[in-house]
């Protein structure tokens, strides 16, 4: 009973250095967010927006809550209607779209969706509905619904580019990334998931999409393992140099 209060002594003690400004809350999966704000914030970049493509939850495992929390904007794509209701609620300040994105002119496709403990998998992607079913995740519904071109989402959406482009939409990122005009909207950071599985179900680096960012002008900036961190050569000498 001792060493369970010690415990919990630590524990509240904790928050002191981040209610001072000297510790940092995370909300993402493994701190990318605290690392692009750390960028943003070391060469001065002030108006920041984001593009959160496949938002899920809004506060747990956010790449984009803690930019909420500092009074940010941003738009997110959620085609779950339950979590979009969620999502509307928790952050009234963002513009909540419930659709997925698309590849070229498709305007629609299923939408495999599994229980509420397994929303994080979600997706449109058949392939990776099937992997998630042969690891215990039945699906639970698959639904037809609307997808729109992620350049059209920019377009109705930003004056100009996100800062920020967060993705994770289970199989389907490269899909997008391949979609997103580059040489209109560059966004500073773009956050996405950079893991798949090999055929004996260990976690392997996606090189394509490493590939496709490098060719299309951006540098790994950060990464941890599973989601990689990637800076806009171009826009990152304008910082460095201005």
């Amino acid at each position: 009973m001792l060493q369970k209060l010690k415990r919990i002594a630590r524990k509240l003690k904790s928050f002191w250095p981040t209610m001072t400004g000297i510790g940092n809350v995370t909300f993402s999966q493994f701190g990318e967010d605290i690392i692009m704000l750390r960028m943003l914030e070391r060469y001065g970049v002030k108006d920041i927006t984001y593009l959160d493509i496949g938002a899920n939850e809004p506060i747990s495992s956010s790449n984009t809550y803690s930019f909420y929390l500092r009074g940010y904007y941003g738009v997110l794509i959620e085609p779950n209607a339950d979590l979009c209701t969620l999502l509307k609620k928790v952050r009234p300040h963002d513009k909540v779209l419930n659709f997925g994105i698309g590849s070229d002119n498709q305007t629609e496709a299923d939408f495999y969706m599994f229980g509420k403990k397994h929303t994080a998998v979600n997706t449109f992607s058949k392939q990776e509905a099937m992997n998630y079913e042969k690891e215990g995740m039945p699906i639970k519904q698959i639904v037809k619904l609307p997808l729109k071109n992620v350049n059209d989402v920019i377009a109705e959406n930003f004056k100009v580019a996100p800062t920020i482009i967060s993705l994770d939409v289970e199989g389907l990122d490269e899909v997008i990334l391949r979609n997103l005009d580059f040489d209109k909207y560059q966004p500073l950071l773009v956050c996405v998931e950079t893991v798949g599985y090999n055929a004996k179900g260990a976690l392997i680096k996606r090189k394509s999409i490493l590939d496709l960012m490098a060719k299309s002008g951006y540098f790994i900036y950060a990464d941890t393992h599973v989601n990689t961190i990637f800076c806009s050569q171009k826009l990152y000498d304008i910082l460095v140099s201005g």
